[in-house]
């Protein structure tokens, strides 16, 4: 999160992964209370409009995008949604996240499978797409968030 006179003129824009509950979702109100356009990405529809609410509250802009990370081609339109909507992709935060909480024996393959695809390969697709735009401005900055227990 940008500090000091952390003020945004009106062109800068920030997506947020994981938008829709907890550390995302504060993260996007908390440019939003910048004045920063704040893309929002998440899968659940009734978290992101929650998230809407709160950043435009918060007096941002949002952009919905209903987004499941892990899939490589939807965090491309995403970030090209972005760009194509305000002009700019100036911030991206990686904070979308999926884990398991029970014994290591009781868990399904397919439940390891998901949370390896949305923590690190939605890291890893969301870093590709932001850094495209990016380097064609010749700027940005990318925030990867590493625990959801980050508090």
């Amino acid at each position: 999160m940008p500090s000091g006179n952390a003020h945004a003129s009106p062109g800068n824009v920030v997506a947020v992964t994981g938008a829709s509950a907890g550390i995302g979702r504060a993260a996007a109100i908390a440019f939003a209370r910048r004045g920063w356009r704040v893309a929002l990405l998440a899968r659940g529809a009734d978290g992101l409009e929650g998230a809407r609410r709160d950043v435009e509250a918060a007096g941002g802009t949002a952009l919905v995008l209903p987004t499941d990370v892990a899939d490589h081609a939807a965090v491309e339109a995403a970030a090209a949604r972005v760009v194509e909507t305000w002009g700019s992709l100036d911030v991206w935060v990686n904070d979308a996240m999926a884990t398991v909480f029970c014994p290591a024996s009781e868990i399904a393959p397919e439940d390891f499978r998901r949370a390896t695809d949305v923590t690190y390969h939605g890291t890893v697709w969301g870093t590709l797409a932001a850094l495209r735009h990016m380097q064609r401005q010749n700027r940005g900055t990318i925030v990867q968030v590493g625990s959801a227990l980050a508090y």
